[in-house]
């Protein structure tokens, strides 16, 4: 007899699939952290005693429990899914695994689990092995968030004052500015006035985006759609997306301050760019603005010219090719291996293409095939700088993508007078401007913002085979 299951059945079944990775770095200094770190270590020593179980090391104890609070406690507030997934399998505790990157070891983490477990403030779901495996799963029970917030310890003040995320970090330093060479790899760097002023401008770029909560309203089957779009590897645990994701960093390459600088980071950077209109801060719909042929106009500027109105306009070609052309022929050195890498996108007629495109800029084909992508972003990075800081003064949250602004639709025209001003100012030219759909185009979607009413649906995001839901009721005992 086929049985019918229940949505939260269906829903639990859906987070449990799709939790994401347990975070071993977050961790937090704040007083008030260590305050409940330090009540519930108490509560676990008692429960410990009264088992005749010994209290071995309490300091590792506690430095254990605090990642498993602070974690736990992030994911219950600031994500879709307050599940994490977590091997409880010693071989992943090895010198060099994920979770002893820092201290994590499995005894004492098995160990504060067990004691979560006993005290009701974890809920778990063990892993299984069969047609597809599942590292286990815990969240938070009520009980346990309750006990964080309680006023007593002060935390629920501090998140009022600072929010979420801004009074967690990570273990050791959370570098903000990331300085690579040639092949990729972070080098070390002398502190500057320039860097300086770089880190000093994140922290107040961080601390205002940790303020909201952002995140997506879609439906069932988009987010399904979605979460197909970002799985480009067969490990299902990595094609997650995580809300939590917010703090932002930039990074500068080729051993020098003057070529990238861009920032990077935050969770809304890594979806596809139709999924961006369904973002909302604190519940509210967002638009999305960005400059229009931003690197050919910077070029045009940098050399004193005014652009043509439309830089991608040339007859016979696509015009996403053309974009897509145009970006490898300023990052490429040589038009042999800019027509290869144009060909693999599976544009046609690569070298045709390269062609018209030097044509139609014929005032600046000196700069392309040179490699010249690089410092185009350390320029472009530099007005994202000065953008999101000038939209910090009037108090709104900003999500940068590179060349685009992500803001509240009510802080739509602020963003737009100043994305033109910081242009005009940077390169003395006027910015070509292009607005993006909005989700309010969409008929449905308009009617339930107006309403006030807006809500995230998880329940069936993927529509599962009824041999693996039959697997899933019978060992997570739904």
């Amino acid at each position: 007899m086929t049985r019918i299951y229940s949505d939260n059945e269906i829903k639990l079944a859906t987070l449990l699939e799709h939790a994401p990775m347990f975070d071993v770095h977050k961790w937090s200094d704040y007083p008030e952290v260590k305050l409940v770190t330090d009540a519930i270590f108490e509560e676990i020593k008692a429960y410990r005693e009264t088992q005749n179980i010994r209290v071995r090391d309490p300091n590792k104890i506690k430095k254990h429990l605090r990642v498993f609070l602070i974690e736990l406690w992030s994911a219950y507030q600031l994500g879709i899914n307050p599940y994490r997934s977590i091997s409880l399998n010693k071989n992943n505790y090895k010198e060099g695994s994920r979770y002893r990157k820092l201290f994590l070891t499995y005894d004492f983490t098995i160990g504060v689990i067990n004691d979560l477990l006993s005290l009701e403030y974890i809920e778990l779901h063990k892993g299984f092995r069969g047609d597809k495996n599942r590292i286990s799963r815990i969240k938070a029970t009520d009980e346990l968030i309750r006990k964080i917030l309680d006023p007593s310890y002060g935390i629920h003040s501090l998140v009022k004052s600072l929010g979420y995320i801004s009074i967690v970090g990570s273990q050791g330093e959370r570098k903000s500015i990331y300085l690579k060479d040639k092949n990729d790899k972070s080098i070390e760097y002398k502190e500057t006035s320039l860097t300086k002023k770089m880190k000093k401008n994140l922290v107040k770029i961080n601390k205002k985006i940790a303020t909201a909560r952002i995140t997506l309203q879609i439906k069932d089957s988009q987010f399904k759609s979605l979460i197909k779009q970002i799985n480009t590897k067969k490990d299902p645990e990595k094609r997650q997306i995580n809300f939590t994701s917010n703090h932002l960093h930039r990074v500068f390459n080729d051993s020098s301050w003057k070529k990238g600088g861009r920032f990077y980071g935050g969770w809304w950077q890594g979806i596809p760019s139709e999924y961006r209109k369904y973002i909302t801060i604190n519940h509210k719909p967002t638009e999305e603005l960005d400059y229009s042929g931003h690197h050919i106009r910077i070029l045009y500027a940098n050399d004193n010219l005014d652009p043509p109105e439309d830089p991608y306009d040339v007859k016979g070609f696509d015009r996403e090719d053309q974009k897509t052309a145009m970006l490898i022929m300023l990052n490429a050195n040589n038009e042999t291996k800019a027509a290869k890498a144009i060909a693999r996108e599976g544009i046609k007629f690569a070298i045709s293409l390269i062609k018209a495109l030097k044509k139609r800029h014929a005032p600046i084909k000196r700069h392309f095939l040179k490699g010249v992508g690089l410092k185009l972003m350390n320029q472009d990075s530099k007005v994202a700088e000065r953008v999101m800081l000038e939209m910090l003064k009037l108090g709104h949250v900003v999500l940068p993508v590179h060349d685009s602004f992500i803001v509240r639709n009510s802080a739509s025209k602020e963003l737009e007078q100043i994305m033109k001003i910081v242009f005009e100012e940077e390169f003395g030219r006027k910015a070509k401007l292009k607005l993006k759909k909005t989700v309010l185009e969409e008929p449905k979607s308009k009617e339930i913002y107006e309403n006030g009413v807006v809500t995230m649906n998880i329940e069936r995001l993927i529509n599962y085979e009824y041999k693996y839901y039959s697997k899933a009721i019978r060992i997570w005992g739904l």
